[in-house]
């Protein structure tokens, strides 16, 4: 099969390395990728070794008339069997190409509580007639596809969940990231990371007010914020504001994940909304045990006392009490981490869920006849 992914970005986010890694197992599997964005990125740039890339514009807009363009002659171009859109912006200008290409099925991977972004009649009007051009939605877990069913009165035969399938990386001991070195830290500090966009839905500021507290109690205890984004300066006035300077640390991009999560004790996630927080999972498989709030999907990915703690009603006093007794509980954080690390080796295997995508783009193929102008 050729299977055109397309994503809104060649970027280090959650939607995007999600296709990268879906895309690599696909590969794997005898299959040809075009990996595209719609946006060109000019920096940090997303690539899928052994897939075709391309960018399809050079900056984002509201809407683009050459966008649609340059996407319909990519489509005639590579005769692609299937179409995965990963992304708000991507359904909206596929579902627009669509009128002028051939029948070819197209899918979309729905990774969050899509009632959430839905405020008001003529957008949900709006989406729900893009999504009758839509043959199946994926969906990163059973609360995000139920919500999705009833948010757009989608039908339910219509999707499908497919887990997310997280590569389970080894990082050798000289390939810890020096986050302690980095930040002047002492050899007995204990940390803590946080990896997200610094955007609103994520809740950083939540995280700082915690870290004030458990820094009167124990100062050792270390917060490291990993991402850009537009709250990224915000984020930094308020360490400033809070004097955290010596306990909160923030990195900007960093494209070395796994290696921070080897480094880490212990992962936080004070986030407002989410669909199926995959940087659970990548924390899991490094052996590293969450402490999140309980929003969208996070019970699905953590398992409270088993795998991590789960914090109900954004309670700051328990949240900080988890972290506390995570990060300065060696026994209990190695018990968590491996619980976590067997969860993820067992339910969120990467080939596995790779050949349930392969086995849903077949089913799409056989009920679409597929011809080219």
């Amino acid at each position: 099969m050729k299977i055109l992914q397309l994503v809104t970005k060649r970027q280090y986010r959650g939607a995007e390395v999600f296709a990268a890694n879906l895309s690599k197992e696909l590969l794997l599997l005898g299959h040809d990728i075009i990996f595209v964005g719609l946006y060109r990125n000019d920096s940090n740039v997303l690539e899928v070794s052994g897939a075709h890339h391309e960018d399809l514009v050079e900056a984002e807009r509201t809407f683009s008339a050459t966008l649609i363009k340059n996407l319909v002659k990519l489509i005639r171009r590579e005769r692609p069997d299937v179409i995965q859109c990963n992304g708000s912006d991507t359904l909206k200008y596929m579902v627009a190409a669509s009128y002028f290409t051939s029948s070819i099925p197209i899918t979309y991977r729905n990774i969050s509580m899509i009632s959430v972004w839905l405020n008001g009649s003529l957008k949900t009007f709006v989406y729900r007639k893009m999504f009758e051009r839509i043959e199946h939605v994926t969906s990163v877990g059973s609360e995000a596809a139920e919500d999705f069913v009833v948010a757009l009165q989608y039908p339910r035969k219509q999707i499908s969940v497919i887990r997310r399938g997280i590569p389970l990386k080894k990082i050798e001991q000289s390939s810890i990231a020096p986050i302690k070195e980095d930040f002047g830290m002492k050899s007995e500090d204990r940390i803590a990371v946080h990896i997200g966009n610094f955007s609103l839905e994520k809740n950083h500021e939540f995280l700082l007010e915690v870290f004030k507290e458990i820094k009167k109690i124990n100062n050792r205890l270390k917060l490291v914020m990993v991402g850009n984004g537009v709250h990224f300066e915000n984020i930094r006035n308020r360490i400033q504001e809070f004097n955290l300077q010596e306990t909160v640390f923030v990195t900007g991009f960093r494209s070395d994940i796994p290696e921070i999560l080897a480094a880490a004790h212990c992962f936080v996630l004070s986030s407002k909304v989410e669909g199926v927080p995959g940087v659970i999972l990548e924390a899991a498989a490094q052996k590293v045990p969450t402490v999140a709030t309980n929003v969208g999907g996070v019970k699905e990915v953590l398992i409270d006392n088993q795998t991590g703690f789960i914090i109900d009603d954004f309670n700051k006093e328990k949240f900080a009490e988890k972290v506390i007794e995570i990060l300065t509980n060696e026994t209990l954080q190695l018990k968590l981490g491996s619980n976590a690390y067997n969860m993820v080796e067992m339910d969120f295997n990467p080939v596995k869920n790779a050949i349930k995508f392969e086995d849903l783009y077949r089913d799409l193929m056989k009920g679409s006849q597929t011809t080219y102008p």
